[in-house]
């Protein structure tokens, strides 16, 4: 079982490679000038093509999912229990691949995590430079912050002393709150998803993923195995508090929205895992090799998994559409470089349109209810075709739809002065006659 952790990890990326799309959030990073993650991705799109750009959010995912392990492996826990930890990991990560940002924060919340644990003047320059670059790239210092505050709580609660170890922590979590107090200055414009630990997502009519929509997907898969284990095992070994707070903050993340569940299973999954080798293992070993061993290995695997796909795919620098964002009608109604209120069925798929396409206002921002009552009420109005929904779209000064193919707007405005301008196959843009 010695490379059971790397052979996961190797499959994650494969999967990913093979399966990635493009994350709605990924349109609006692009544009954020608060992350360098964004210009940098396009950098890279724009120098070596969407598969090397496809290869690295790849290899960043292995790699996070590998340091969950070597979590537990500095802990002592045999290659059993890292194998189980990555496996619990792998599945939560699953229902949120894509090239985005996303694999970013999780190699730094893996890293960081294992930073957390490590002592010395080293670990706490290493954890305060890890969470600056997190925050520049990735915009993920609250996250920082609230680990970095847990784990110095849970210091505190077994030494109830404020000792040396007890000093670092509370050294850690002071850098790490104020680096994520500066993300949030700009709130709520920056305050945005994982900037916000997506809290936002429980504002009124706000995009909110839910792990369980009816039925036994990915995601609930996922949360329910790191909770049937830590049910099991427990997730307070030997006296560790800030492993049970961490546990369980994060669960309460992963609840309130889906898009935190790689977190919880990248942070979570090696706590209940390492509790299952406290059960059953009396002596506990070191790792056979170095860390740098270790990195080396996976550096060299990394650079062949990435030579492979790019010297097997052609250069494109445009990525692939995502199937919740209908670009291409979005492109073709900004084509004509003229103002629009655009309403979308879904408001999920006008994401961030206004960033993308600077001619376009969504009537309402699915991310985090940025619209007030009454754009609210005409974009529900309008979709159930409900009420005084043509004056309220007037009012609003709507322009033009985005809706299904089939839906009941898009036959009623057809009969009463608008035309289909475009159609995707499953949906169709209209705009009113009189726009030429």
């Amino acid at each position: 079982m010695r490379y059971f952790a790397a052979i996961v990890s190797f499959a994650v990326a494969t999967a990913f490679a093979a399966y990635a799309h493009l994350l709605p959030e990924f349109l609006v990073q692009l544009r954020d000038p608060n992350l360098l993650g964004g210009p940098l991705f396009a950098a890279l799109l724009k120098a070596f093509g969407y598969a090397f750009v496809l290869g690295l959010c790849a290899v960043l995912t292995g790699a996070a999912m590998l340091l969950a392990g070597y979590r537990i492996r500095l802990r002592g826990a045999g290659s059993t229990y890292v194998a189980l930890a990555a496996v619990l990991a792998a599945i939560c990560i699953t229902g949120r691949f894509g090239v985005s940002l996303d694999p970013v924060g999780w190699i730094c919340a893996a890293a960081f995590a294992v930073l957390l644990e490590r002592k010395g003047r080293a670990a706490l320059a290493g954890s305060l430079a890890l969470v600056l670059m997190w925050s520049l790239v990735q915009g993920g210092a609250p996250l920082a912050a609230l680990l970095a505050l847990l784990a110095f709580a849970g210091a505190w609660i077994d030494g109830r002393r404020f000792d040396a170890q007890v000093r670092e922590k509370a050294i850690v979590a002071a850098g790490s709150i104020v680096l994520g107090l500066l993300q949030l200055h700009a709130a709520p414009w920056h305050a945005y998803g994982a900037h916000a630990l997506y809290l936002d997502s429980l504002l009124p009519g706000a995009q909110r993923d839910h792990l369980w929509t009816g039925g036994i997907g990915i995601n609930m898969l996922g949360f329910c195995g790191v909770l049937v284990a830590a049910a099991w095992y427990g997730v307070r070994r030997r006296g560790r508090s800030a492993d049970a707070l961490q546990f369980f903050a994060l669960m309460l993340l992963a609840m309130i929205d889906a898009r935190n569940l790689p977190y919880f299973g990248l942070l979570a999954a090696p706590i209940a895992a390492d509790a299952a080798a406290s059960y059953y293992v009396g002596e506990r070993a070191v790792p056979i090799a170095p860390f740098m061993g270790y990195a080396a290995a996976f550096a060299a695997c990394a650079f062949t998994f990435m030579a492979t796909i790019v010297s097997t795919e052609p250069k494109v620098i445009l990525w692939p559409e995502a199937a919740q964002q209908p670009a291409a009608l979005m492109q073709r109604l900004a084509a004509d470089r003229r103002a629009h209120r655009v309403l979308c069925e879904q408001p999920r798929w006008c994401d961030g349109a206004h960033d993308v396409f600077s001619n376009l206002r969504d009537l309402v921002d699915d991310r985090a209810g940025w619209a007030d009552r009454a754009s609210l009420l005409a974009q529900k109005d309008a979709v159930d075709t409900k009420g005084a929904w043509r004056s309220q779209l007037a009012r609003a000064g709507v322009d033009a739809v985005i809706a299904k193919s089939d839906a009941n707007i898009v036959a009623l405005l057809t009969q009463t002065g608008w035309r289909a301008e475009r159609s995707d196959g499953m949906r169709v843009l209209l705009i009113p006659r009189r726009t030429q």
